[in-house]
């Protein structure tokens, strides 16, 4: 049904303010007391366009009806999209692989919020996918090897990661430390040879 008024009613094209204006004066002239038109020196408007006061007045109404009730309507798909995006990030967060893990533990690992991330990299489209993390930026960097963007970790997975369920140990030993070092993804390895080069210089 609201496809159709769409189609019928372009709500999204037509300046809202302009109609309840046009609801508020028809509705005015329509309803107000008989002695404030005459004093407003109406009456004889009234009188004269009369009907297409009326036909105004039901066709911005129903306008501001069909506005209010699009709009309920996308709020509440909105609710149930971002419910139903919260319980998926959930079971997603206890189902990660060993690549995403990698992944998710840089931001730990960096001690940041947002890292630079490759575009291409398949693990990230997939968590990307998965809503827990986002691209952050429309603005990337190219480096020698590959184009790069900032991402963050959304809000609903952060609440829930651990450095349990991304393999951390709450006590690390220095073998703890080797072996998550080791296993850094390739192109974080790469990125931090860079880095360290750079910073040499």
């Amino acid at each position: 049904m609201e496809k159709i008024f769409e189609k019928l009613f372009d709500v999204n094209k037509i300046p809202t303010k302009l109609v309840i204006v046009i609801q508020l004066s028809s509705g005015l002239i329509l309803f107000i007391p008989k002695q404030f038109l005459t004093k407003l020196n109406l009456e004889g408007f009234l009188y004269d366009y009369g009907n297409y006061i009326g036909i105004s007045f039901i066709i911005s109404s129903a306008f501001t009806l069909i506005s209010i009730w699009s709009f309920l309507a996308r709020l509440v798909n909105k609710y149930r999209l971002s419910k139903k995006i919260k319980k998926r990030i959930r079971i997603d967060i206890n189902q990660l692989d060993f690549h995403e893990k990698a992944l998710l533990r840089e931001f730990f690992i960096n001690g940041k919020h947002t890292l630079q991330l490759p575009l291409d990299n398949d693990t990230v489209v997939g968590l990307v996918n998965k809503h827990l993390i986002y691209q952050a930026s429309s603005t990337g960097f190219t480096y020698s090897h590959g184009l790069y963007f900032p991402y963050s970790i959304s809000d609903i997975a952060r609440e829930h990661l651990s450095g349990q369920i991304l393999g951390i140990p709450e006590n690390l030993t220095e073998d703890d430390k080797i072996r998550l070092i080791e296993s850094r993804p390739n192109w974080a390895k790469e990125r931090s040879r860079f880095d360290n080069l750079f910073n040499s210089l």
